[in-house]
């Protein structure tokens, strides 16, 4: 009698069969394994593999044993009723286990002879046991200390639930509470109605076939090349999820995925040889994201988060439909962002939560993508922050919150694997979001900017000073860079996405002199005045000669959604520079820094859509002053 399956191909589950265990090769190919057919999932093994893709990412036996699962009537009432569940132990309350695995490619009920019946169901993967927020059939929503339906009181009125034997709560049930910590409660819903998953199903078939059959090969993409300086995601679940099928998703993220992994496409030999027709359409993978998109934020989960974030990371989509106030690349996209994250409660610190540890580091980096974005886009949109620093209280990330880390035998990361370099890059990104932080809300908040605000009242010596901290911080910053983030550590072959880091620190750079610059004032003492715009011209020399250093390996690697309108800032801080300049002399070297700046994003838009982006602002911002480009002489 075989233990495991044999080599095959694609292996279909079924209902029926024979009752006994197979004794061929034929038809152990012809039918699913016993933890496939008690999944009720199709049974899908590589080829040259020994074991299906489910066993092997469970690391157990992928046997034949078992004949069809057998299909019982609804049990009686009162002997469910008598039979004892076995409790959790060690948490603050029973609770049920959130499972983003519901197996949603089997959505019809069995039947028989017009009787309802109920299939015995495997265990839920335990690496999705117990998870909030990733159920596909559930949403979460966090109830905070000020809600009308007081946390202590939902103890009292919500029942505990009696779990599954897999982990996984009733299917039947309606909304429950689910305590985390001492002071933190969840209240769990049920998504809309059995009509919605049948939506899902459609919506993922239909990105599915736009794609098909390359699903496999943008997935593989997307993590190669966005991924690894940009972790918003947990590799392995996504990855397993998606070989087995791709139902497993929340809509909105598979093509999101999907969406990004596409301006990627040369950097795939199977992509780059294909004809132009058989490139999967991204105009209709976007229509698709952004209708899914719509439909998930009403039962918001961390997959609706990751795909917001990643639909805003799209400069390709911005400047290749000229749909340059789309609302995923606008502030009220990152609004809605913000309030969903909130109700999933992503602004809280989750250490102590009832979860699992991997959903714990995954919450964080979310978090940390999602403050960089509401900083960043305060930044260039000249908006107030969305998240306030009171109402924060989310631990800094650490190598544990990264499971996909390569650890050495010393128990350090492999500071020179693409994994490690990525996951230095976020953290690096998030240091200089504090420090960002810190100059919007010294120098451009309206407590600040106002008439008898803090810089009228402290006048442009004081403000010189307020300002010190903030240069030796960036200066202390960019000292301490090891040299695999340094912008010109390149290797064979290989993209560099250390480029979107220094630019990162340039702009803010670039921010810092252009409030002082717009501070000055006739009093101010003459020595000051001068240093003051002599420094903010080397500022924006410095970012020029960034701009112009960067490599093909550099510029075709991944770039945030600030990115274009860092870039543009330079340009912003030349032309003031030129506005208020005293000279001739300056002018003309203002004059002279923006033709500079303008050839360099414009032999580096034809292949790179940030700095496509990055010339139409400028040009925008710039393009009709008249002495910027109407007097030759003062460019020589």
């Amino acid at each position: 009698m075989p233990t495991a399956a044999e080599p095959g191909g694609l292996l279909e589950g079924g209902g029926g069969g024979g009752g006994g265990p197979a004794t061929s090769s034929s038809s152990t190919r012809s039918r699913p394994c016993d933890t496939c057919r008690l999944r009720k999932t199709r049974c899908v093994r590589e080829e040259g593999q020994y074991r299906c893709v489910l066993c092997t990412f469970h690391n157990q036996p992928c046997t034949f044993l078992r004949g069809p699962t057998p299909r019982q009537r609804r049990l009686n009432k009162e002997r469910d009723r008598a039979s004892p569940s076995s409790s959790r132990q060690g948490e603050t309350a029973t609770t049920p286990a959130s499972v983003e695995n519901n197996n949603p490619g089997s959505a019809q009920s069995p039947q028989q002879s017009g009787t309802k019946v109920k299939s015995v169901e495997a265990p839920r993967p335990k690496i999705l046991s117990n998870t909030l927020g990733l159920d596909l059939k559930t949403h979460a929503e966090y109830i905070g200390p000020t809600d009308y339906r007081d946390p202590f009181l939902l103890d009292l009125h919500r029942p505990n639930i009696q779990l599954n034997e897999d982990g996984s709560a009733p299917t039947t049930l309606a909304t429950y509470s689910r305590r985390l910590d001492h002071r933190t409660v969840f209240l769990v819903h049920p998504d809309e109605s059995t009509a919605s998953e049948s939506r899902r199903i459609a919506d993922l078939d239909a990105i599915e076939a736009t794609v098909q059959p390359l699903g496999r090969t943008l997935v593989d993409l997307y993590f190669r090349i966005v991924h690894p300086s940009f972790p918003i995601l947990h590799k392995d679940v996504f990855i397993s999820k998606h070989r087995l099928s791709h139902r497993h998703f929340a809509p909105s993220l598979l093509a999101a995925v999907y969406l990004v992994a596409l301006d990627w496409q040369l950097y795939d030999s199977s992509l780059a040889g294909r004809e132009i027709e058989s490139i999967p359409d991204p105009a209709a993978l976007e229509e698709l994201a952004e209708r899914t998109m719509a439909q998930d934020m009403r039962r918001p989960k961390l997959s609706t988060l990751e795909a917001g974030l990643l639909l805003l990371q799209r400069n390709r989509r911005i400047v290749d439909s000229g749909a340059h106030t789309h609302p995923t690349s606008s502030r009220m996209f990152t609004a809605q962002l913000v309030a969903m994250a909130q109700d999933l409660g992503i602004h809280l610190d989750c250490s102590s939560w009832s979860i699992p540890e991997w959903e714990i580091g995954l919450r964080r980096r979310l978090a940390w993508a999602l403050f960089m974005q509401d900083r960043w886009g305060a930044c260039v949109h000249g908006r107030p922050f969305l998240i306030q620093d009171s109402e924060w209280d989310v631990q800094p990330c650490t190598a544990s919150d990264y499971p996909e880390l390569v650890i050495n035998e010393d128990g350090n990361p492999d500071i020179n694997s693409t994994i490690s370099i990525g996951w230095d890059l976020f953290l690096r990104h998030i240091e200089l979001t504090h420090i960002l932080s810190d100059v919007i809300r010294t120098f451009y908040s309206a407590a600040a900017t106002r008439t008898g605000g803090t810089l009228d009242q402290m006048g442009v010596v004081a403000a010189v000073e307020l300002a010190k901290p903030l240069v030796f911080r960036l200066r202390e910053w960019h000292a301490s860079l090891p040299p695999q983030l340094h912008l010109m550590s390149t290797k064979i072959r290989e993209l560099c996405a250390n480029g979107a880091l220094h630019l990162a620190h340039a702009s803010i750079e670039i921010a810092l002199h252009r409030a002082l610059i717009r501070i000055l004032t006739p009093d101010t003492p003459s020595n000051l005045y001068d240093l003051l715009r002599s420094t903010a011209r080397t500022k924006v020399q410095s970012a020029i000669e960034l701009l112009g250093s960067l490599r093909p390996e550099h510029t075709a690697a991944f770039w945030g959604s600030a990115a274009a309108y860092q870039a543009a800032e330079v340009g912003s801080l030349a032309g003031l520079l030129w506005a208020t300049a005293d000279s001739f002399e300056e002018m003309a070297w203002c004059a002279a820094r923006i033709e500079e700046l303008r050839w360099a994003l414009r032999v580096r838009g034809a292949a790179t859509p940030f700095a496509r982006e990055a010339l139409r602002l400028l040009e925008r911002d710039i393009g009709g002053l008249g002495m910027v480009n109407s007097n030759p002489e003062l460019m020589t």
